[in-house]
């Protein structure tokens, strides 16, 4: 924890600062509290805090005595100083004898944030600075409060890449007071256990476990991260590197981290605070053919208006999509987002208008969510819009027949559908029905069904290998023949083509 003193002849003002931000959840701890300048100085002296928030007027000794005096012993105690007096000279002098900063009264809680962040940052370069002035003087190192780990006995070190989860409610300021609090309690919580080293490297947190395997290192990371969250309110999610022998060996291992860091996006799909970046972290994978079957399902819930169905099949899709991104948000955005386009054009074919969204706009706030349980209630929310809106269209619209037939043909589409099966269906003499499906959706009957049969054909041809003549027989067609001349016609391609064409544009022919 950072341990910082209040100092203010007004025990309002005191107060006041400590109801305007919660201290120990940014990981400040408040060891001192005095209400004049002389009580203050002896306080900081003792307890050497990291921070001093002074009044910069207090009875026996100003705020400016106090700099001066703790500049006098090399006191290192980083000084931030209030006042109600709006004259620039104590900010000048306050600036001079180098306080970090000056705040005026009624303190701000952005300002007091940002000149928080300000002295952490400067603590954290003191600190890196002394290490390297000590290297360079060739003097014995101040010993750090870790174990050291510059012997060079055989042993096998173990890299990880520390991860605070963010919940996308803290500000810029918070995250960074967060971040360095977090780096001072893994320092401490490795110092005490004896364990290894922490350090940052381009503001990542980076922890180095001397003489542990991967499965006690496992144990561990894990009740350290219990540890931080109890501290601090904020979870953390930890990727480990491979076992390496030599300290030479760890940038790479470092570096295999930083690869799958994309996967903590995902970490209330792991299960685990924990992930080995040479495991699966799977154990089930999700091919082609299962995926859009999950999607089919869950789109055929929503027009049917099978809400239990919906909700099961959302929150598999939800866990699907998580396994197929593999790690990387931009893919989830993708999957979650041509699906929700399919389910506007679902809702089209029943007569039903679609939202009005812009498929950039939707994208775009998938990439600001900051975890993936954001991503999936943001985009299932839209799902569930298009669930209400059916609903309302058909208690609405004097279309429910309509859509009722379209429902079945999706349903049914692989049997032989004739106008007098859809017609009893519908409870319709069948000469009627077949003026009425026209009349209300545009085309015949017999071609709107040849349409949502060739629909499901070309997502077979391009997720499955099965045959042409397998194909025609699953969807519907009474022959291959019949399938590969209608297929031509309506796209100007055989399906074989078509099948060529796409797995080649699309490389690999994966999803």
């Amino acid at each position: 924890m950072i341990r910082m003193v209040l100092a203010d002849d007004e025990p309002v003002i005191i107060r006041g600062i400590q109801k305007l931000v919660d201290f120990n959840s940014l990981g400040i701890q408040v060891v001192g509290e005095y209400q004049d300048g002389g009580a203050a100085l002896d306080g900081i002296l003792a307890l050497q805090p990291d921070i001093a928030l002074l009044d910069i007027h207090m009875p026996r000794k100003s705020g400016i005595d106090i700099i001066k005096e703790l500049q006098a012993v090399g006191n290192r105690t980083k000084i931030i100083f209030i006042s109600g007096f709006q004259d620039f000279q104590y900010a000048k002098d306050a600036l001079r004898y180098g306080a970090e900063d000056y705040l005026l009264k009624p303190v701000i809680r952005e300002e007091l944030l940002a000149a928080l962040e300000r002295c952490c940052a400067a603590l954290q370069e003191n600190w890196m600075a002394r290490k390297d002035g000590q290297k360079t003087e060739g003097r014995a190192q101040e010993e750090p409060p870790y174990g050291r780990l510059i012997d060079m006995e055989e042993t096998v070190y173990v890299p990880a890449l520390v991860d605070i989860l963010w919940n996308g409610q803290e500000s810029r300021q918070e995250r960074k007071l967060i971040r360095f609090s977090v780096i001072s309690y893994v320092e401490k919580y490795l110092a005490e256990k004896n364990q290894g080293i922490v350090f940052a490297k381009n503001k990542n947190l980076v922890v180095i476990l001397k003489g542990m395997d991967r499965q006690d290192a496992r144990e561990f990371l894990r009740d350290m991260a219990v540890s931080i969250e109890k501290t601090y309110s904020h979870r953390t999610g930890v990727l480990v590197g491979p076992e390496v022998d030599s300290m030479s060996q760890i940038p790479e291992g470092y570096q295999r981290c930083l690869e799958w860091r994309g996967y903590l996006f995902f970490e209330d799909q792991l299960g685990t605070p924990v992930l080995f970046t040479q495991s699966k972290v799977f154990r089930k994978e999700v091919g082609n053919q299962e995926f859009e079957t999950c999607r089919t399902q869950l789109l055929d819930a929503l027009v049917s208006q099978n809400r239990e169905a919906f909700e099961r099949c959302l929150k598999q899709f939800v866990r699907y999509v998580c396994i197929r991104s593999e790690g990387k948000k931009e893919d989830a955005c993708y999957h979650f987002c041509t699906t929700i386009r399919m389910a506007g054009e679902r809702v089209s074919q029943l007569g039903v208008p679609p939202l009005d969204y812009d498929v950039k706009d939707i994208l775009e706030q998938g990439r600001e969510t900051v975890n993936y349980r954001q991503m999936s209630a943001l985009y299932g929310s839209y799902l569930e819009r298009y669930l209400e809106q059916v609903k309302n269209s058909i208690i609405r619209s004097d279309k429910k027949d309509i859509i009722r037939a379209k429902e079945y043909i999706e349903a049914h589409y692989r049997e032989n559908l004739t106008l007098e099966v859809l017609a009893s269906e519908i409870h319709m003499n069948a000469y009627y029905f077949s003026s009425f499906f026209k009349k209300n959706s545009g085309e015949n009957f017999k071609d709107y069904v040849n349409k949502v049969r060739l629909k499901h054909a070309m997502a077979l041809l391009v997720t499955t290998d099965k045959k042409t003549y397998e194909i025609a027989d699953q969807v519907g067609f009474r022959d291959a023949r019949s399938f590969s001349e209608l297929f031509q016609r309506t796209y100007g391609e055989t399906p074989a083509s078509y099948r060529k064409r796409v797995k080649r544009e699309k490389g690999d022919g994966g999803y």
